[in-house]
């Protein structure tokens, strides 16, 4: 396990073809696929299926994938302490991050800003949502990256990126999973209503957690209170708590693995997605240095096939300020299908 082998990986699972990975990275597709099936073959376990010429991680993949985002976080961390060691700093940005997915982007796109911003420090500060609001309302960071379901806050301003949608994971011995094929053209996931669940028991994210607002949410709108048996911070354990039987949980479709042979997983009816976007401060002027920073998450997550495009007014600033001539529309992606957002 190499830091070459852990790009390589990455940027199969971000583009979810080797065609995708290989103009990423600048290589050729049959390196990629010679690499992939050399890597599956001394490991003696797939780490991704084939499914309609898009590459999905395994169980094993998962595991593997988590390891390589962390290990390569740490490096492009490293790195830069040692570039900031040799020049003194004219401002310093700390932004709170989530400490798989944030922290992994952030550590990404650091080349790229330090390459326009060389004598910005950038800081980052990590923790679950409910730390990570309260330390855009301290001022303790300038920002947040994270996910909303309720941009309406005396607190909070957001600038809203892209969506995710919430999925529903049940154990695959739940009666519902038989139903799991029946899907319509087009969909990932076959629907349920979360009514159908009403005698099922839920492993649900921790209060505070974004997810867990939505959860919450959808129970009340059904009318019952759910039997919860466990609550996690944590969007991996929740995965696998369904995965070992314990209860049906919902997860952001980046976390539910489409082919797994001990959860199955349906999009709720109606659709409901959360936005991916940027906390900040009630009336905080984000400076120059900020709004570059949050272009290049844009320009990140646009490579990303299961986001959509939710740009707000503050959002579509930034991005026409910094690529003037490519209208964000170009990128936009929508699947057509209803979805509830919960504004």
């Amino acid at each position: 396990m190499n830091l070459k082998t852990m790009s390589y990986l990455v940027a199969i699972a971000e583009t979810g073809t080797l065609s995708g990975a290989g103009r990423k990275l600048g290589i050729s597709q049959p390196t990629l696929s010679a690499f992939l099936s050399g890597l599956e073959l001394e490991l003696g376990i797939d780490l991704f299926v084939r499914n309609k010429k898009q590459l999905i991680p395994t169980p094993a993949g998962r595991i593997y994938l988590d390891a390589a985002k962390k290990i390569l976080a740490i490096q492009e961390q490293t790195l830069q302490s040692i570039h900031q060691l040799s020049v003194t700093p004219t401002e310093t940005i700390q932004i709170g991050v989530t400490p798989l997915r944030g922290s992994a982007m952030a550590a990404q796109i650091f080349s790229k800003f330090s390459q326009k911003f060389p004598m910005v420090r950038l800081e980052m500060r990590e923790g679950y949502m409910r730390d990570l609001r309260e330390m855009v309302r301290n001022g303790s960071v300038s920002c947040s990256l994270g996910t909303c379901f309720d941009t309406e806050s005396t607190d909070f301003d957001y600038v809203t990126l892209f969506r995710e949608e919430i999925v529903l994971g049940v154990p695959a011995f739940h009666p519902l999973a038989s139903r799991a094929e029946n899907r319509e053209p087009g969909q990932r996931f076959a629907q349920v209503s979360i009514e159908e669940l009403a005698d099922s028991p839920f492993i649900l994210m921790s209060p505070g957690s974004s997810v867990r607002s939505v959860s919450d949410y959808i129970f009340k709108q059904a009318g019952f209170h759910p039997t919860v048996v466990f609550e996690s911070g944590n969007n991996i354990v929740i995965r696998n708590m369904v995965g070992g039987g314990a209860g049906a949980g919902f997860l952001p479709l980046s976390f539910a693995i489409e082919h797994t042979s001990d959860i199955v997983y349906f999009s709720l009816s109606p659709r409901i997605a959360l936005d991916l976007c940027v906390i900040l401060r009630k009336n905080y002027v984000l400076s120059e240095s900020e709004r570059y920073f949050i272009y290049l998450m844009i320009c990140h997550d646009l490579q990303n096939p299961i986001y959509t495009t939710d740009f707000n007014a503050i959002a579509r600033s930034i991005w026409e300020e910094f690529s003037p001539a490519t209208p964000i529309e170009t990128f936009a992606r929508d699947s057509g299908e209803k979805r509830t957002r919960l504004i």
